[in-house]
């Protein structure tokens, strides 16, 4: 708490909403809020159109003072100085703990099925939460971590980390877009707050206010030829696993987790090409939650049938969420020169430019089942213009 801070005269005014948030003004018009009861007062403020948040811990009266002390410094010095004298842990003898990360994992592993999220997002989502860590304290063993500590500083730092010494521009765009993806993720974390109830959860607003870089979209664009004549030639020649794999991927555009999943009564082979129906499971949940389809050549669906390893699921080696098919899929692929960070996903879109070139975006949208075509159109359609590579689908 700030010393030789003036009491107000007038008493602060607190207002009850009906979405849970608690509102509080000082006398000199400064606002504040806390998401519920329970939880920390928070002082939210707007310069150079950048969004601020502050922690200002549980006392009301105590929270309206330091609210009035930032907003005051605001007026007078740079905002890097301001987040550095004051976004931080307040009050730590009166807060509830901040978690660790291995209490975050804990908590969202236990209620991973009631959030709907996939098992192997939620570990990519909290290996990028450890590898922050790691890099933020330059240790191996971050189960410790208290997420308490992470302030706009902390997180300059680790963007800085990750761009430093990068001289050529395509390769900065690259990194960039990683570490966007990579903050989408650590916010995806926290998206349920009620989960973490009894922790002091302010750092997610300093988490929630992370702006992106922009002006990155990257159009896709299709390999050479000349890989994909040999990705085509390749699949015949695969058996099990791989096959079922690099078919499905390639001739029907399904993700991953879909192939994963896939069975063989998704399938239907009654009209003129055969139809996937990406459905619900006890034990998978689409993307996004969004059920659909996608059709391709009936040829090709029964030779997928028939060569496919298992009898129910189509991936007979299931062991790992799938790892040891799927990498002996990925060795096939970069054997015959993919150098693409993740091979398999570019078979689903050569798929969607494949439907997109023939048919139309909106059926390869559909197909692909993406919620904005625009994703469709920026990430998986170019345009095949050689008939000899279009032949490649019905051949």
């Amino acid at each position: 708490m700030l010393k030789n801070t003036k009491c107000v005269v007038m008493k602060p005014h607190t207002t009850s909403h009906k979405s849970g948030t608690l509102k509080a003004s000082s006398s000199k018009g400064t606002r504040i809020y806390k998401r519920h009861v329970g939880g920390g007062w928070t002082y939210k403020t707007s310069i150079g159109g950048k969004v601020r948040y502050f922690p200002l811990g549980l006392d009301r009266k105590e929270a309206l003072e330091l609210a009035d002390t930032i907003r005051g410094h605001s007026m007078l010095y740079p905002m890097k100085e301001v987040l550095e004298m004051f976004q931080k842990k307040q009050f730590a003898k009166t807060k509830p703990p901040s978690p660790l990360l291995c209490e975050v994992v804990r908590i969202l592993e236990e209620n991973r099925i009631s959030s709907g999220m996939a098992k192997n997002t939620l570990k990519a989502y909290c290996d990028t939460l450890r590898a922050f860590a790691r890099n933020v304290t330059g240790e191996k063993k971050v189960d410790d971590f208290d997420l308490g500590d992470i302030t706009d500083t902390l997180i300059r730092k680790w963007k800085t980390g990750h761009l430093k010494d990068l001289k050529d521009e395509a390769l900065i765009a690259s990194r960039k877009r990683t570490l966007n993806s990579k903050m989408r993720q650590l916010k995806s974390l926290f998206s349920r707050p009620s989960l973490f109830e009894g922790y002091d959860m302010d750092f997610v607003e300093v988490l929630k206010s992370q702006e992106y870089f922009r002006g990155l979209k990257k159009q896709y664009r299709l390999p050479p030829l000349d890989l994909i004549q040999k990705t085509f030639d390749l699949w015949p020649t695969t058996e099990g696993d791989v096959h079922t794999l690099i078919g499905i991927a390639l001739h029907f555009g399904l993700r991953r987790n879909e192939i994963l999943h896939l069975r063989r009564s998704w399938f239907n082979l009654d009209g003129e090409r055969a139809r996937i129906d990406v459905k619900a499971e006890l034990d998978f949940r689409p993307k996004g939650g969004h059920e659909g389809l996608t059709m391709g050549s009936k040829d090709v669906a029964v030779a997928i049938l028939n060569k496919a390893s298992g009898d129910d699921y189509l991936i007979e080696d299931r062991a790992d969420s799938g790892r040891p098919a799927f990498e002996k899929a990925l060795k096939a692929l970069r054997a015959i020169g993919w150098d693409r960070a993740s091979p398999m996903h570019e078979l689903r879109k050569l798929f969607g430019s494949y439907i997109a070139s023939t048919e139309s975006l909106y059926i390869s949208q559909k197909f692909l089942r993406h919620a904005d075509a625009s994703t469709t159109n920026d990430s998986y359609a170019d345009a095949i213009v050689d008939e000899k590579v279009k032949n490649l689908w019905v051949a």
